[in-house]
């Protein structure tokens, strides 16, 4: 028995990381069928924040608190978090978030905490994380599957039936997907048995589908890098083989969900193209990017007046002196926006110049550090998710449904016992 409860001290760490994921796929769900509210959710991810605070104290206190140069960018990012509240135009926004949306001070102070903690693990259990974030990303993709051919209710725009898994947009759902197929790519070319090996083509089968379904070009853009850092990483290692068999996998996935008409990723690509080329031509239309670029264009010129310390976290909806960036669609509906499209202009925009630096400083020790690791441990698997969440985000917004999945993601990479 005590041979029991040894082992199960030696895990708990990772077992505490999973039931944060299980509650975060537990509230997705009970969300989607109206029977839990974004703000309990924000509610649950505070109370975890007071967790995970004193499982940080107790660490220090018994000195296993192992330092590394990120704390103090991790430090400094709740330092600045905390002054652009003090300034915020609605402190209480600040504090607990944008109805909808509840990204505040609390719930930004949990994510850089769970990844903190997600840091700790030891490495004999970071891929049981990672098998449990491939599964959350299962529970998704097959409730899309189900979303997208009419078995279960969800939301329809243009009499298009929308494939969003758990979550309240496909641009979430496809940015789910982006983190697991990540993983399984990666798992896929570091793995040396043959049927792990096949099992993992299939699930990165199945999560390419996913982003397929969600229509979600920004996290297309991502995989798209994801492979380049994949094909330098094949170039190294002599896994040219198996990165022809990606390729050609996703090249056939596409084709078939492309010739059964459920996706229009091809013509989103094209017609993205053609609105770049347009661009650079200086002709600019205000339908560009679904109405991102005007968004960024109406935003760019408010960053001087809060360039310092920021609106306030999740104050984007009062950019204009209180007053939200509206924008006129092509069909007439007048929208408001309450974040920027855009991760690292939500960051300049809501919570100030020095907050984006720290951030950008965090992502670029953890990137650089983390490549340098993987490439030379064969473990690629760590960093892709990591690098198709951070290309996605130029064009995605923060929710509070992902976003912890991404902390861990990051956390993963950061080994603080070797």
């Amino acid at each position: 028995m005590s041979k029991v409860l040894n082992k199960t001290k030696e895990h708990l760490l990772s077992i505490y990381i999973i039931i944060n994921l299980l509650c975060i796929l537990v509230s997705s769900i009970l969300h989607i069928f109206f029977i839990m509210k974004y703000k309990i959710i924000s509610y649950e991810y505070i109370a975890f924040l007071g967790i995970n605070i004193i499982i940080m104290l107790i660490l220090f206190f018994k000195k296993k608190y192992i330092k590394n140069k990120i704390d103090i960018f991790l430090f400094l990012i709740i330092l600045f978090a905390c002054i652009s509240t003090v300034f915020s135009y609605k402190l209480n926004k600040s504090l607990f978030g944008e109805f909808y949306r509840y990204e505040g001070l609390f719930t930004i102070c949990y994510y850089i905490t769970l990844l903190l903690l997600t840091s700790f693990i030891k490495k004999d259990d970071r891929k049981k994380i990672i098998y449990f974030i491939l599964m959350f990303g299962l529970f998704h993709v097959t409730y899309s599957f189900l979303q997208k051919f009419n078995f279960v209710y969800t939301t329809t725009y243009k009499s298009e039936r929308w494939a969003k898994g758990f979550t309240i947009n496909p641009n979430f759902f496809g940015t789910i997907m982006i983190l697991c197929i990540s993983y399984s790519i990666g798992l896929f070319f570091d793995s040396n048995d043959k049927l792990k090996e096949a099992f993992y083509l299939f699930l990165t089968y199945i999560y390419f589908i996913g982003i397929l379904l969600s229509n979600s070009l920004c996290n297309v853009v991502g995989l798209f890098v994801v492979l380049i850092v994949l094909f330098i990483y094949s170039l190294k290692n002599s896994y040219i083989k198996k990165y022809i068999i990606l390729c050609f996998t996703l090249l056939f996935t596409l084709i078939f969900v492309h010739l059964l008409g459920m996706t229009h990723i091809v013509s989103d690509v094209i017609k993205t193209k053609n609105e770049t080329t347009n661009i650079v031509k200086g002709d600019f239309n205000n339908e560009y990017g679904t109405g991102r670029v005007e968004l960024w264009k109406k935003t760019i010129p408010i960053i001087p007046k809060y360039l310092l310390h920021g609106v306030g976290i999740d104050n984007f909806r009062y950019v204009l002196d209180g007053k939200p960036i509206w924008r006129i669609k092509s069909d007439g509906y007048r929208v408001y926006y309450d974040k920027a499209h855009n991760e690292y202009l939500q960051i300049l925009v809501t919570m100030g110049i020095f907050s984006l630096i720290s951030y950008l400083c965090m992502h670029f020790i953890i990137i650089k550090e983390g490549i340098v690791n993987t490439f030379k441990n064969h473990e690629i698997y760590y960093i892709l998710p990591v690098i198709g969440y951070l290309v996605q985000a130029q064009f995605n917004i923060s929710v509070i449904e992902v976003a912890p999945i991404f902390y861990i993601a990051l956390g993963l990479l950061i080994d603080r016992n070797n």
